[in-house]
């Protein structure tokens, strides 16, 4: 098996953990597994210290979304089991069509092939779990994964620290507003 393959693999059980469970424990070990494999197929492209703050800054969103979460004690409920093949599939689908449309990809953007793949699988990902959701807490995460997915393609196009980062800070604004948002109803509530 070729080292470039393990992370690639590892954003597509990321994806099916984003997809499948829908408790956000489940979706920050998603998010925390993705942010690894960000990491190992950007370390093959920037240097490490720049590949480190994309890791660094994906686990702190995920933190702060986990940490509204965690103060509103309540976790989602469990789809049904069709629901669960549906989304599995939808993303089964979602992984051939990123494969496919690699060679294409490849001679339009010119950037690693594995970087290039599983950039595509986190845009996908992320668009499928923005489709399938209204929960700002599943919304917030999808957009991270589709930030994920955009930030390593542009990383094998750009490596300037500036865009590393900006990309951080969006990457901290997106989970600070998914936070507010997922609080704001009880916020509401309270008063």
């Amino acid at each position: 098996m070729n080292l470039q393959t393990i992370p690639v693999l590892l954003l597509i059980v990321s994806g099916f953990l984003l997809l499948l469970f829908l408790g956000w424990r489940y979706t920050l070990l998603g998010l925390a597994l993705q942010y690894i494999g960000v990491f190992w197929l950007l370390v093959q492209i920037l240097p490490v210290g720049l590949a480190a703050v994309k890791l660094i800054v994906g686990w702190m969103a995920g933190a702060i979304l986990a940490s509204s979460q965690v103060s509103l004690g309540e976790e989602l409920p469990v789809t049904d089991l069709s629901g669960r093949i549906f989304r599995g599939l939808v993303l089964i689908f979602g992984v051939i069509v990123a494969f496919s449309i690699l060679p294409a990809a490849e001679g339009w953007i010119p950037v690693e092939g594995s970087v290039l793949v599983g950039g595509l699988i986190l845009l996908i990902s992320g668009l499928l779990q923005l489709g399938l959701t209204g929960n700002p807490f599943r919304l917030s995460a999808g957009l991270l994964t589709f930030l994920a997915g955009f930030e390593m393609i542009y990383a094998g196009l750009v490596s300037s620290v500036l865009v590393v980062g900006l990309l951080g800070l969006i990457n901290l604004g997106l989970g600070l507003a998914g936070s507010y948002f997922i609080l704001s109803s009880t916020l509401e509530e309270s008063s």
